[in-house]
């Protein structure tokens, strides 16, 4: 099998706010091959910083004072991510800090499929290249990471020989995010007897049977006013499984009524 193309990816963060990145590495394989190198500093929001992260990565507030925010980085990075195989240690960090700061700009999420090499190995980033004989200094600087990630999935490859690439369809990030069409009601339905119309509906947790995407989009067609986090005004929520505890807390304090996905399902028959 040829080596895949793919671009790996690491963030640092300035707080615990999904949106906070304030460095960014990018490695770019092609064919194998490492072809291009790319980090930057990046401006969070109100360049805002907590102290255990700058512990972590000695990263200051000063040093990303005049830096730029996100999306001007991301006019010069986006062609390495859209319709590309993103390959993070820890996808599950990255790729959320990711979306969340695009979103934070309004900038669209670009569609991509994406490996994890700390699923794939097992184990924290310098374990898994001691493991493997990859030399890595200098942990925490997002380039170094992003580098000993890219070496990971090269090394998988070559022991493994193959590498099945994810469908899009089956990616738990980009391709189930709500979109803003979605977010912006139309009351102008047929059927305005329907008990989405004109709600302020939220979904938590995971469904089974749509992506969020995917229910957003019917019941805004019922003249829902699908919305994203839970407040005073929330009509009702739909839980999926495992839905966040802070949200059950929210929804207990609110007294917001909710509704299973099967009780969901009953509803847009």
């Amino acid at each position: 099998m040829d080596p895949l193309d793919f671009t790996a990816l690491d963030f640092e963060t300035a707080t615990s706010a999904h949106n906070s990145v304030c460095q960014v590495g990018l490695v770019i394989v092609n064919q194998g091959v490492i072809e291009k190198k790319f980090s930057a500093l990046i401006k969070p929001p109100k360049n805002e910083y907590a102290y255990h992260n700058i512990k972590v990565h000695k990263i200051e507030p000063f040093m990303t004072k005049n830096a730029p925010t996100f999306d001007l980085i991301w006019e010069d990075i986006s062609k390495y991510f859209e319709n590309q195989l993103i390959v993070c240690h820890n996808a599950n960090f990255d790729l959320l800090k990711l979306e969340s700061t695009l979103d934070f700009y309004n900038v669209p999420i670009p569609k991509y499929t994406y490996a994890c090499t700390m699923k794939l190995f097992g184990g924290k980033l310098d374990k898994c290249c001691n493991e493997q004989n990859i030399e890595f200094n200098n942990h925490h600087d997002a380039l170094a990471d992003a580098e000993a990630c890219a070496q990971l999935f090269l090394k998988f490859q070559e022991i493994n020989g193959t590498y099945r690439k994810p469908k899009t369809s089956n990616i738990p990030f980009a391709q189930k995010r709500i979109e803003k069409d979605d977010l912006q009601p139309d009351f102008d339905v047929k059927n305005q007897e329907n008990p989405f119309y004109m709600k302020k509906v939220v979904f938590t947790g995971d469904l089974d049977n749509f992506t969020r995407k995917e229910a957003a989009h019917k019941i805004k067609l019922l003249g829902a006013d699908v919305n994203t986090s839970i407040s005073r005004k929330t009509d009702f929520v739909i839980l999926g499984a495992k839905p966040g505890p802070s949200k059950m807390k929210k929804i207990e304090d609110l007294g917001i009524k909710t509704y299973s996905e099967e009780d969901f399902l009953k509803m847009i028959e």
